[in-house]
């Protein structure tokens, strides 16, 4: 894709394109919202860094002849391959191990590469290079490495003898880490190291032809929308680790990977920012493969680009680990990078699935099992919520958790006891409860009102049937605070809200009997920030929440955590991870006994966006809920 300089898009014009997908997966957003964090919210599609297709495939190991980490992968003239990368594990781990390949498929193994040059012994065990890269540019074959006193090198060969000798250039910089050398059109070289520092080399690439720079988004970008709270690594670099540079047309793609803590395990993710120059400007950094650990980036037979996926076995998310894939890269309609539609790279049970209800848009989806048997379904509808006087709540029905019918409208904004006056009023987080006790069921949802904050009310079916009519149980909103949710246990009906605030509820369903509490996990900390929910199994109580990790919206995933606890009102166990992506969801058991969770998609990585999904887990023992694997999964 050939764009002129002139015309370059930057980060910030990016951003603020949309495109118009088809109609019965169209995201609306308002332009009056109740809160304006969702005037760019990652859950809108455009902003997706995963978008599988229907038949999108695990991304599968093309080299695991043995373990390696940092990979760097280059083609050979004649469309062949050559590899290198840390050795790790067993065998020889000095000097530059090599591989080169016909196809991607059958490697021969040609290393260590014969290397001299100052203070080099060819064949000197001692000589422990870690995360060399390898460029190919012309007939000329580049290693770029550290020595082991963490001087910067580059080492030159031809690539008609991948086998032949290297000869090293004397130390470029000194205290640096991953080395990777980007030779552009011209010819000019330019040294990488770290997480995005760079120096052009002078011919031959024996010295450096400049002081060093770093690179990093250009700083105008956040002029208008600065970051805040965990947002602040987007401004202040690419990555960490591993920069490497290539060029697509008249772009100048910056990669370099970073551990971010998203998913709350060591997920390495690949980011790359683009720009006119070698220099920049360049746009904000975007996340482009998930899970990919420190690796390099190459171009396929087809013209287009592929990152190496090489993770880390500290990744428990990763496909696999310490081999090396390749995840072909394509364009989102921003003009984005982002790894293709036609490959998964992360190891989940939420992975492997998709949306149940594509025909609108649901946030925080609510599912019951009735007392007829049947599955109901709630959620936030029409993009972020419902503005009043606008739509209601509206419910869905299942017999068998495949197929979804709409009911229709259950409730709509007449009879709140409340005056919201002109301030917009938003309609969130509708919940559905059958209670065996009462024979009826209970609506719970909140709305936020601009300028003011949320609040929640409590409804109850006057015909026990889950299509109402439905009525007020009290004469205004229930409580203050928003995620409302009715639990029922052995001894009565109980409400939870907020961040964990739970009360008893009296006979009359009318408000509170005994004092509110607050449910925390051992360390005095709340489960899930919202969205929580209750579910009792084997007289174990689960409490599910909702939390983000890693760089907040921009990058992170929104998760759902859990603890446990024998008795209602805690302490819980430990906060973890229950279900990946799927924050604000909620717990249910199913006619056969099965466990499910619901998922709407709330992050970029998600494998689907603001749309109804379910996620099977697993309460394998007392105290534990489970994820199956991928493949275990897979419809």
């Amino acid at each position: 894709m050939k764009v002129q300089t002139k015309t370059w898009i930057t980060g910030l014009i990016l951003a603020a394109l949309s495109f118009a997908p088809a109609a019965d997966a169209q995201q609306k957003l308002k332009t009056a919202v109740a809160d304006d964090i969702f005037a760019d919210h990652p859950s809108m599609d455009r902003n997706a860094t995963v978008m599988p297709a229907p038949d999108a495939k695990p991304v599968a190991p093309i080299f695991s002849e043995r373990p390696i980490g940092d990979a760097s992968v280059a083609r050979l003239p004649g469309g062949g391959w050559i590899l290198t990368g840390t050795s790790l594990r067993s065998g020889a781990r000095h000097g530059v191990e090599l591989w080169t390949s016909p196809d991607a498929k059958k490697w021969t193994r040609i290393g260590p590469a014969k290397i001299s040059g100052d203070g080099i012994a060819p064949g000197d065990v001692s000589e422990r290079y870690l995360a060399p890269s390898v460029t190919v540019a012309g007939d000329k074959l580049y290693l770029a490495f550290s020595d082991k006193t963490g001087c910067a090198r580059v080492a030159t060969g031809r690539a008609a003898q991948p086998g032949g000798a290297f000869k090293a250039s004397r130390c470029l910089v000194e205290g640096a880490s991953d080395v990777s050398l980007f030779v552009d059109e011209d010819g000019t070289g330019y040294l990488l190291w770290g997480g995005g520092s760079i120096a052009k080399l002078a011919p031959g690439f024996a010295k450096l032809a400049e002081a060093p720079r770093f690179l990093k988004p250009d700083q105008s970008l956040f002029a208008k929308h600065p970051p805040v709270g965990k947002d602040w690594p987007v401004r202040t670099r690419v990555g960490t680790r591993g920069a490497a540079m290539v060029r697509d047309g008249e772009h100048y793609v910056l990669a370099a990977s970073e551990v971010t803590g998203r998913m709350r395990t060591a997920t390495e993710d690949l980011f790359v920012a683009e720009a006119p120059t070698p220099y920049g400007p360049f746009t904000m950094r975007a996340l482009t493969v998930p899970h990919a650990g420190r690796g390099s980036i190459v171009r396929l037979d087809d013209g287009k680009l592929a990152a190496a996926y090489n993770p880390k076995c500290d990744d428990g998310f990763a496909m696999f680990c310490e081999q090396v894939g390749l995840v072909p890269l394509e364009r989102a309609p921003d003009g984005r990078l982002r790894q293709a539609a036609s490959v998964i790279t992360e190891d989940s049970a939420v992975a492997a699935r998709g949306a149940l209800i594509t025909s609108e848009t649901m946030r925080d989806p609510s599912v019951a099992l009735g007392g007829d048997g049947f599955y109901y379904l709630v959620g936030t509808l029409d993009g972020y919520g419902y503005h009043k006087p606008d739509g209601g709540v509206k419910l869905w029905r299942s017999s068998d958790l495949k197929q979804w019918d709409e009911v229709g409208f259950i409730w709509r904004w007449e009879g709140m006891g409340y005056d919201f006056g002109k301030n917009i009023a938003e309609l969130w987080a509708p919940e559905i409860m059958w209670s065996a006790r009462d024979k009826t069921y209970y609506l719970a949802f909140s709305v936020m009102e601009k300028g003011v904050g949320g609040k929640t009310w409590l409804y109850r079916s006057k015909t026990g049937k889950a299509e109402g009519p439905y009525e007020n149980v009290t004469k205004s909103y229930f409580v203050k605070g928003i995620d409302g949710f009715p639990f029922e246990d052995d001894d009565g009906l109980y409400f939870l809200w907020g961040g964990g605030n739970i009360a008893k509820l009296d006979a009359a369903r009318s408000g509170f009997e005994g004092p509110v509490r607050q449910l925390v996990d051992a360390d005095g900390d709340h489960v899930g920030y919202e969205g929580n929910g209750l579910i009792k199994a084997n007289g174990v109580y689960f409490l599910t929440g909702a939390e983000w990790h890693g760089p907040l919206r921009t990058h992170g995933t929104y998760d759902m955590m859990y603890g446990t606890s024998k008795n209602l009102f805690g302490p819980y166990t430990q906060r973890r991870m229950g279900a990946p992506h799927g924050g604000h969801g909620t717990a249910f058991r199913d006619k056969e006994g099965r466990f499910w969770y619901t998922m709407f998609g709330n992050d970029p990585t998600a494998p689907w966006r603001m749309h109804f999904g379910l996620v099977p887990i697993d309460i394998g023992d007392a105290e534990s809920i489970g994820i199956p694997r991928i493949d275990a999964v897979r419809d």
